[in-house]
């Protein structure tokens, strides 16, 4: 049974329709330009056959309230508004055309507010030629005077929301019409490229695609929300403690004595008890413990339980979550310096750990370092190379020699030999790491090159044993 509701938001009423169980997890639908929360009936009852579905008609839209001022970004604080209203601390959000520009501003703007999104054939924020719009005849479901607002930055959007993209930590499927979409879809798959944890369905109906087909949206977008995010698990986890996010580095604690935590207090407090959790299976507690990675950053309490739980009584950890979850993180758009960071200290920079870990996220793969290679193994080199000083040179220097194969990775492989001769837990051998080099195309004049070929030709293996060797070899002219 779909229930019709409505709110006062920012002193405009908000109409809004929902359906599905109560304890389900809230997903909200947000319409497109001109439509109204009945838009989404062809695919709203599949949607609440376990989730808390909420439809929502945006302001100068259907049962909403007529203001005097519009813009997409009174809409995205609507939305903000609407979910304090009603008690949603965080949803799933998805928008259909300008409703998904409204979403994706929600989910950059507040990013800790959005568990997952989902972007039906929704314009980028890039310039395009603009058309007048021409008013429908008869009555309309919306207000004419929004049209003319929003129109305009629509065609000419704030340079801001390109770059904030970037900012969204939502995992996102972007739902394309196809061919027959009046949406570029070239532009759209610049939508997927600079968000950072983004993937890309197409069903090729044309813009309206939850109407045309369905099933297949609903199927794709179900499929979708099946996934549960290590993030949100550890956000879960939290709250069991009284803990939600309200800012980019403000925590609230609900526990007497409430008040407001850092991010640094977060970590102090419960960084490192994922793995004292009775409560979890050791999957779960793997899970919990990425997620609070993902969320919080590389502080040491939150990324050495993890090496810590792989070689206590309880470990090791199950392969395929552990070295899997930084396999994925080393190969998505975003950056997880916790990852990298956890690789560097945790695991390269312990002898009896360094070997597994480099074989894992990196050794094992190297018959795959080719010309042509996939940009995100490629992502995940470059990563493991930048952090990969300490590992001993017997356990990395075939992955090193397979990656001098791909002329992307030349820069990479030169900083990793650079790094294993300077790090303080890093070694080489002279000869082939000197023969290494030789293989590199490396821009004419690469700073430390020269020094470094000097050091190598010389037979030292390390700046630490003879650090008078660099010093001397940086100041000879180059040749």
């Amino acid at each position: 049974m779909t229930e019709h509701r409505s709110l006062s938001v920012n002193g405009v009423r908000l109409a809004y329709q929902v359906a599905g169980p109560a304890g389900g997890d809230p997903l909200l639908l947000l319409p497109a330009l001109g439509e109204t929360a009945d838009d989404w009936a062809l695919v709203r009852d599949e949607l609440a056959r376990d989730r808390r579905v909420y439809a929502l008609d945006l302001r100068g839209h259907g049962r909403s309230g007529r203001t005097p001022a519009y813009s997409l970004e009174l809409m995205r604080d609507d939305v903000l508004g609407f979910l304090d209203a009603v008690g949603l601390d965080r949803v799933d959000l998805v928008g259909h055309s300008m409703g998904g520009v409204v979403a994706h501003l929600v989910a950059q703007h507040s990013p800790w507010r959005v568990v997952r999104l989902v972007l039906e054939d929704a314009p980028p924020p890039l310039p395009r030629e603009p058309v007048a719009p021409v008013r429908p005849a008869g009555e309309l479901d919306f207000d004419w005077a929004m049209v003319l607002a929003v129109r305009p930055q629509l065609d000419r959007p704030d340079p801001s929301w390109l770059e904030g993209l970037s900012r969204i930590t939502a995992p996102t499927l972007v739902v394309a019409g196809g061919p027959d979409s009046h949406v570029p879809q070239d532009a759209i798959a610049e939508l997927v490229r600079r968000i950072p944890d983004a993937r890309l369905t197409t069903i090729p109906v044309g813009h309206l695609v939850h109407a045309a087909a369905p099933g297949e949206f609903t199927g794709a977008v179900t499929a979708f929300l099946a996934e549960v995010p290590d993030g949100e698990i550890a956000r879960r986890w939290l709250a069991e403690d009284g803990i939600t996010q309200t800012g980019p580095d403000a925590w609230y604690d609900a526990e007497p004595p409430a008040g407001t935590l850092t991010r640094e207090d977060v970590c102090n407090g419960l960084g490192s008890m994922a793995f004292t959790d009775e409560g979890l299976d050791l999957a779960g507690r793997l899970r919990v413990a990425l997620g609070l990675m993902d969320l919080l950053g590389g502080h040491f309490l939150v990324t050495s339980q993890v090496h810590s739980a792989h070689l206590g009584p309880e470990g090791p950890l199950p392969p395929e979550l552990l070295w899997g979850g930084y396999r994925r993180r080393l190969e998505a758009v975003r950056e997880y310096p916790a990852i990298t960071d956890s690789l560097w200290f945790d695991w390269f920079e312990v002898w009896h750990t360094a070997a597994e870990a480099f074989a894992e996220v990196l050794g094992n793969d190297r018959d795959r370092l080719l010309p042509g290679a996939p940009e995100p193994l490629l992502r995940r080199a470059r990563r493991v190379l930048g952090r990969s000083g300490p590992v001993p040179w017997e356990a990395k220097a075939a992955t090193y020699g397979a990656a001098a194969r791909v002329p992307e990775l030349h820069p990479a492989v030169f900083r990793a030999v650079l790094t294993s001769y300077h790090d303080v837990c890093g070694n080489l051998e002279p000869e082939p790491a000197l023969a290494l080099l030789d293989r590199l195309e490396l821009p004419a004049g690469t700073e430390h090159l020269a020094a470094l070929r000097r050091v190598l030709a010389a037979g030292h293996s390390h700046h630490h044993r003879s650090p008078e060797a660099w010093t001397a070899a940086s100041a000879e002219p180059d040749a």
